[in-house]
């Protein structure tokens, strides 16, 4: 077995994210997942999926802001980095399928080594906290809410707020840096049930996109690119997808792993 593969399978005992298992393809020992093509033209959906919002969204008052947090008092980022923030749109609530979704984040190279992530149900209640060892790391990083009796699912129609919190100095927790969003679960038509059941796992992303489920589409895409880091196709697709929301200066780095702290 290949470094790669040992790789790959150690990632997904981690984290299996999407409806898209990264393992399944690493098991099988396949090229590339279907929907894209082994050297650079994509073999089904043309051009790269972008995100776009439903009615009810664009009708939806700003629900809370999502952070810029450029370097404060006690912040542990330098004046030329990109900045630490979550993988979402300013001031939107993110929707998506999953009962236990993944959210991500980018951190630049900071002297922080913790980070902390919580999650609060609609009456502001911590139903899930998660302590992450960020030591050295640069990178777009994936929190998952796992699957387990101890944390309550997402109900569908109702709004959760989540908080990741950058530790830059855990004696004197004023300097931290913090971005806080919102997520939902909806129910999926008939219709995109049905679409989703006939997909490829390329055109699955187009599909989460184009209906404005962005944690779904960034995850399917996230865990091919974290498979298959060299291929052009799902790179020109992460960056389609991520420019579609005014992320293209985060398209470039890297999907690093992160470990829990015991």
């Amino acid at each position: 077995m290949t470094n790669f593969r040992l790789k790959t399978i150690a990632f997904c005992a981690i984290l299996s994210i999407g409806g898209f298992n990264a393992c399944q393809f690493a098991a099988l020992g396949q090229d590339l997942p279907p929907g894209w093509g082994r050297t650079g033209k994509p073999s089904s959906q043309p051009g790269g999926p972008r995100f776009a919002p439903t009615a009810e969204d664009i009708d939806r008052p700003p629900q809370v802001p999502n952070p810029d947090p450029r370097p404060i008092r006690g912040a542990c980022l330098t004046k030329d980095q990109l900045s630490f923030r979550a993988l979402v749109r300013n001031n939107k609530t993110e929707r998506t399928v999953s009962d236990y979704p993944t959210l991500f984040f980018y951190l630049p190279q900071t002297e922080a080594e913790s980070a902390e992530f919580t999650l609060l149900d609609p009456s502001g209640k911590q139903i899930y906290q998660q302590t992450l060892a960020v030591k050295n790391l640069s990178g777009v990083i994936a929190v998952s809410i796992p699957a387990n009796s101890n944390v309550p699912a997402l109900e569908a129609g109702k709004s959760y707020t989540w908080n990741f919190t950058l530790i830059c100095n855990p004696t004197d927790r004023a300097g931290d840096l913090l971005a806080i969003g919102k997520v939902e679960r909806v129910n999926l038509s008939a219709d995109i049930r049905s679409q989703l059941e006939q997909a490829d796992a390329r055109e699955k992303i187009f599909i989460y996109a184009k209906n404005g489920i962005w944690l779904d589409a960034l995850s399917n895409l996230a865990a091919a690119r974290r498979t298959f880091p060299t291929n052009e196709a799902i790179q020109a697709d992460w960056e389609s997808l991520l420019g579609s929301v005014k992320l293209s200066e985060i398209a470039k780095e890297p999907i690093v792993q992160i470990q829990p702290q015991p």
